[in-house]
């Protein structure tokens, strides 16, 4: 009962926030405008993110939370250099130091730490010991930039966020960790709220807002703050036992992490900077097949339900760790070599200008 209230509240938070924040968009400046590699329509506030910030913080003001302010904290430096990059598109390396030291807070103010990768090679868990920090530093910048670049088309990021917060908070649920799972609900709810007026629905033919850089970056930085600290976080004395192993939390999100890690490797084969955008992301493979906007967006929603339960059965089933493993390093391997192949049918999804480098990912603001 709890739960469901929570969740209504950071539902109905986010989407009249949302409504209030698109009148004010444009006087602020947080506006995408159509143009040059850009393919949506009209000009599209971007205040998704500050919404759903805004609604998880009703939820932080409501529900009990040990580490409610270094993440809130945290999601205040992530939503400034977010903001600042909507108005100005500031330069990539500034961004990337802002996100290590969003990840320095979770890391030493939360004590969120990537402690352990599990018993990938079926014997003990293995620790990161001196690594801790520069591994969980690492981890997250890559789920950020990684949930950053699939932001392409209307309803992509939320749909993939909606299905990973909902999976984590079921985890969080089952584990006893009640603190995680009612921040869990909050952000799902705040998501949904957002989604009923980005995605495409019979009474949204086009986005009416964009999570904007400040949203993809902060959604990233929530799962993979969330991954860590459900699978190989440290504990306190109010936690219930974590045994979700973090292979099991990669699998949650692992289409988005597919998608950027595939995409890297094969701009560099290709003789390109990996930095350099381009239409080369699974949501485009989606699009150039004759799928609409929502369908693609529905496809990469559906493929992350269906991770998410491997990811839970694996989980309640007690399968081994180095199967989780096996089967992780095979789906990316099978991703990687089909998108390799489909593309090189696919020669009018071009490369983007080399003035659009950016650095780990970073947005490319290439919205749809």
């Amino acid at each position: 009962m709890v739960s469901a209230v929570i969740f209504a509240t950071t539902f109905a938070a986010s989407g009249l926030l949302a409504l209030l924040l698109i009148r004010v968009a444009p006087r602020l400046g947080l506006v995408d405008h159509p143009g040059g590699r850009k393919e949506h329509a009209a000009s599209t506030p971007l205040i998704g993110g500050i919404a759903i910030a805004l609604s998880c913080v009703v939820g932080l003001a409501v529900v009990p939370f040990p580490h409610a302010w270094p993440l809130a904290l945290a999601m205040l430096i992530m939503m400034a250099v977010g903001i600042a990059d909507d108005i100005h598109e500031i330069p990539p390396l500034p961004k990337f130091i802002v996100q290590a030291a969003a990840c320095l807070v979770m890391v030493y103010l939360a004590g969120v730490q990537l402690n352990t990768v599990g018993a990938l090679f079926g014997w003990r868990p293995f620790g990161m010991w001196l690594f801790t920090v520069p591994m969980s530093v690492f981890a997250v910048i890559g789920v950020i930039n990684a949930i950053n670049m699939v932001d392409g088309i209307d309803g992509n990021t939320g749909g993939i966020a909606l299905v990973a917060f909902a999976a984590f908070a079921y985890v969080a649920r089952e584990s006893g960790m009640w603190s995680q799972y009612n921040v869990l609900v909050s952000l799902t709810g705040a998501t949904a709220g957002f989604l009923l007026l980005n995605a495409r629905w019979p009474w949204n033919k086009r986005a009416r807002t964009f999570l904007g850089d400040t949203g993809s970056m902060l959604i990233g930085f929530l799962l993979g703050w969330f991954a860590i600290d459900l699978s190989a976080g440290n504990g306190s004395p109010t936690d219930g036992m974590r045994t979700f192993p973090p292979i099991c939390a990669l699998w949650v999100i692992v289409i988005p992490l597919c998608d950027c890690v595939s995409l890297m490797l094969r701009r560099r084969k290709a003789g390109r900077s990996m930095f350099v955008a381009d239409r080369q992301h699974l949501h485009h493979y989606l699009l150039n097949r004759g799928l609409g906007v929502g369908q693609a967006s529905a496809v990469t929603a559906g493929l992350s339900v269906v991770t998410a339960l491997i990811a839970i059965g694996g989980w309640k089933l007690g399968v081994p760790e180095p199967a989780m493993f096996v089967a992780f390093v095979v789906l990316f391997v099978g991703y990687h070599r089909f998108m390799s192949h489909a593309f090189k049918t696919m020669p009018q999804l071009s490369v983007m200008p080399e003035s659009t480098s950016v650095l780990g990912g970073v947005n490319v603001k290439d919205k749809t």
